[in-house]
C-alpha cells in the first residue's frame, strides 16, 4: 500500500448532486484525519475499478418498506461488514412515534427528506461500515457514536421528527479507541474484516 488509501465510491451519480456532495463532505471530515495520522492521504474515487475500500450506494434495493415501524434494524440500513448501503431503506425512516391517543394514530413523517439530512445519513452508514471492514469495530449501545445500531435511537415515546432527525443524520463520531484501532490498520493497509481463514 502507498501513501495514499482509495476509497472508491459507486451509485453517488444516482443521487442528486446535493446529496452527493454531503457523502463526499462527510467521508472527508471523518477520514481524513484519520488518513492523516496513519501517514496516509485520503483520495475518494468513482468508477468502476476497485479502491483500497470500496462502497456501493445502492438506490434500487428495498430493504424496509414493507416492514414499515416494525422493521428491525441490523442490517436493514447496510449490507454488514460489507460494500452497500440502501439508499431507500434511508429514504423509507419514518418518525414512527407513540400513537397519539387523541387520533389513534402515529407520526408516520419520514424523517430524511432534504439532501442535508440524507447524505450525512448515508454516510454515517458508510463510515459505520467501513469502521466493521478495516478494524473490525463492533457495535456499541452509544446514540452519538458512528457504531451505534438502530437500537440505540430513541424510545418509542421520545420520537419525535426533531429527535429522529437528530439520531440518523447527527454528527456521530468514532470514540478515541476506536480512531487508534482504524489508525492502526490504515497504516499497514491491512483490513481486518477482509481477512479469511482457512481449514
Amino acid at each position: 500500500m502507498g501513501s495514499a488509501v482509495w476509497l472508491n465510491v459507486t451509485g453517488l451519480d444516482d443521487l442528486d448532486t446535493k446529496t452527493h456532495s454531503e457523502i463526499v463532505v462527510r467521508f472527508r471530515q471523518v477520514l481524513e484525519p484519520l488518513c492523516k495520522a496513519a501517514g496516509k492521504t485520503l483520495t475518494i474515487t468513482k468508477g468502476d475499478f476497485r479502491g483500497d475500500l470500496n462502497l456501493e450506494f445502492d438506490s434500487v434495493t428495498d430493504t424496509i418498506s414493507k416492514a414499515g415501524c416494525d422493521a428491525v434494524f441490523g442490517s436493514v440500513l447496510g449490507e454488514d461488514a460489507g460494500e452497500s448501503v440502501f439508499v431507500r431503506a434511508h429514504q423509507d425512516l419514518r418518525v414512527c412515534g407513540p400513537v397519539d391517543p387523541k387520533t389513534g394514530l402515529r407520526d408516520l413523517r419520514k424523517v430524511l427528506t432534504t439532501s442535508w439530512l440524507l447524505g450525512p445519513a448515508l454516510a454515517t452508514t458508510g463510515l459505520h461500515e467501513l469502521g466493521h471492514f478495516i478494524a473490525q469495530l463492533d457495535h456499541l449501545e452509544d446514540p452519538t457514536n458512528i457504531m451505534n445500531t438502530g437500537k440505540s435511537q430513541p424510545k418509542v415515546a421520545d420520537r419525535t421528527l426533531k429527535t429522529q432527525r437528530d439520531f440518523w443524520a447527527g454528527s456521530l463520531t468514532f470514540n478515541d479507541d476506536q480512531k487508534n484501532k482504524l489508525i492502526a490498520q490504515l497504516k499497514t493497509g491491512v483490513w481486518l474484516g477482509d481477512m479469511s481463514f482457512g481449514p
